[in-house]
Protein backbone atom coordinates (compact mmCIF):
# COMPACT_ATOMS: atom_id res chain seq x y z
CA UNK A 1 0.00 0.00 0.00
CA UNK A 2 1.30 3.45 -0.94
CA UNK A 3 1.61 6.24 1.58
CA UNK A 4 0.05 9.64 0.96
CA UNK A 5 3.51 11.07 0.19
CA UNK A 6 4.28 8.45 -2.47
CA UNK A 7 0.80 8.89 -3.99
CA UNK A 8 1.43 12.63 -4.29
CA UNK A 9 4.78 12.02 -6.01
CA UNK A 10 3.00 9.78 -8.55
CA UNK A 11 0.90 12.78 -9.54
CA UNK A 12 3.92 15.01 -10.24
CA UNK A 13 4.99 15.49 -13.83
CA UNK A 14 7.85 17.48 -15.30
CA UNK A 15 6.80 19.94 -17.99
CA UNK A 16 8.86 22.44 -19.95
CA UNK A 17 7.80 26.10 -19.84
CA UNK A 18 9.90 28.51 -21.92
CA UNK A 19 12.79 26.02 -21.96
CA UNK A 20 12.79 25.58 -18.15
CA UNK A 21 11.75 22.39 -16.38
CA UNK A 22 8.83 22.84 -14.00
CA UNK A 23 7.18 20.32 -11.67
CA UNK A 24 3.40 20.27 -12.01
CA UNK A 25 1.64 18.50 -9.16
CA UNK A 26 -1.64 20.34 -8.64
CA UNK A 27 -3.94 18.34 -10.91
CA UNK A 28 -4.03 16.66 -14.28
CA UNK A 29 -5.09 19.80 -16.16
CA UNK A 30 -3.30 23.13 -16.43
CA UNK A 31 -5.01 26.39 -17.36
CA UNK A 32 -3.82 29.17 -19.62
CA UNK A 33 -3.45 31.41 -16.58
CA UNK A 34 -1.37 28.82 -14.68
CA UNK A 35 1.00 28.40 -17.64
CA UNK A 36 1.48 32.19 -17.82
CA UNK A 37 2.24 32.29 -14.07
CA UNK A 38 4.81 29.49 -14.41
CA UNK A 39 6.43 31.22 -17.38
CA UNK A 40 6.92 34.61 -15.75
CA UNK A 41 7.02 33.76 -12.05
CA UNK A 42 4.07 35.98 -11.25
CA UNK A 43 0.57 36.39 -12.55
CA UNK A 44 0.16 39.70 -14.35
CA UNK A 45 -3.05 41.67 -14.14
CA UNK A 46 -1.85 44.40 -16.52
CA UNK A 47 -4.64 44.86 -19.09
CA UNK A 48 -2.09 46.15 -21.63
CA UNK A 49 -0.20 42.84 -21.74
CA UNK A 50 -1.34 39.99 -23.99
CA UNK A 51 0.11 36.47 -23.70
CA UNK A 52 0.49 33.93 -26.48
CA UNK A 53 0.61 30.32 -25.25
CA UNK A 54 1.38 27.33 -27.45
CA UNK A 55 2.09 23.74 -26.49
CA UNK A 56 3.45 20.53 -27.99
CA UNK A 57 3.99 16.91 -26.93
CA UNK A 58 0.48 16.78 -25.45
CA UNK A 59 -2.10 14.00 -25.35
CA UNK A 60 -3.63 12.56 -28.52
CA UNK A 61 -5.48 13.47 -30.64
CA UNK A 62 -4.51 17.14 -30.17
CA UNK A 63 -0.82 16.85 -29.36
CA UNK A 64 -0.07 20.48 -30.14
CA UNK A 65 -1.97 23.71 -30.26
CA UNK A 66 -2.54 27.13 -28.78
CA UNK A 67 -4.31 28.24 -25.63
CA UNK A 68 -6.33 31.37 -24.96
CA UNK A 69 -7.63 32.84 -21.73
CA UNK A 70 -10.03 30.38 -20.12
CA UNK A 71 -8.56 27.27 -21.82
CA UNK A 72 -7.06 24.25 -20.09
CA UNK A 73 -5.27 21.14 -21.36
CA UNK A 74 -4.45 17.78 -19.85
CA UNK A 75 -0.84 17.69 -18.66
CA UNK A 76 1.57 15.01 -19.84
CA UNK A 77 5.14 14.31 -18.76
CA UNK A 78 7.56 16.17 -21.05
CA UNK A 79 4.88 18.48 -22.43
CA UNK A 80 6.33 21.74 -23.77
CA UNK A 81 4.74 25.18 -23.35
CA UNK A 82 5.99 28.37 -25.00
CA UNK A 83 4.69 31.65 -23.64
CA UNK A 84 5.43 35.11 -24.97
CA UNK A 85 4.09 38.48 -23.90
CA UNK A 86 3.25 41.51 -25.98
CA UNK A 87 2.18 44.99 -24.99
CA UNK A 88 -0.96 46.29 -26.67
CA UNK A 89 -0.31 49.37 -28.72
Amino acid sequence: MKTNESQEKDKEVTIIVNASEKIWDKKTDITYEEVVCLAFGACSTDPNVVYTVSYSRGHSPRQEGAMVKGDSVKVKKGMVFNVSQTNKS
